[in-house]
């Protein structure tokens, strides 16, 4: 079975392209131990959304997954006002595309963010710092919030960016 922290590290190899990686480099920038790294992409095999042999993401269904299924197996909700760091439709590119009252604003809980906004609990606990460190990475994992907790018109233009970030490369 998925685990969050799954689709945080499946984002990162994703991210990362054709980059040579190891377990460790990997770990350590999403902020993870190098076990919980393996697990993820052993658990993101069996779930057929990773091909461990090639060391590739499989876009197609990992697209799909993040479309249609990970706002039913890890919903999100707009919790108490907090500072952190912009998600949704609060960080970029959907931030541009929209036209959004500030006091709207939705935030990763972070100390040393400097927006304010409803709390939008992550995937996983180490988002915010992964996010700040990979600018790529910090733009899907926004995206996929905006189907986790977004309005309609926020969701379609998420998937519509998804669709071309994930598979494009």
């Amino acid at each position: 079975m998925l685990k969050p922290q799954d689709i945080v590290v499946l984002l990162k190899v994703h991210s990362l392209h054709s980059e040579e990686w190891t377990y460790t480099t990997l770990a350590s920038s999403v902020w993870m131990s190098g076990s919980e790294v393996h697990a993820a992409l052993k658990r993101c095999s069996v779930s057929r959304l990773y091909d461990a042999e090639n060391r590739q993401v499989f876009k197609h269904a990992l697209l799909e997954f993040l479309i249609h299924g990970l706002k039913y197996v890890y919903p999100g909700q707009p919790g108490p006002i907090s500072r952190g760091l912009p998600t949704a439709h609060s960080a970029e590119p959907l931030k541009s595309l929209l036209v959004v009252d500030p006091s709207d604003a939705y935030v990763w809980p972070d100390p040393t963010g400097e927006v304010r906004g409803q709390a939008i609990e992550p995937l996983y606990r180490s988002v915010p710092i992964a996010a700040k460190n990979d600018r790529e990475l910090y733009v899907l994992l926004s995206l996929i919030d905006a189907i986790r907790v977004g309005r309609v018109r926020e969701q379609r233009l998420a998937q519509q960016e998804l669709e071309r970030r994930v598979t494009a490369s």
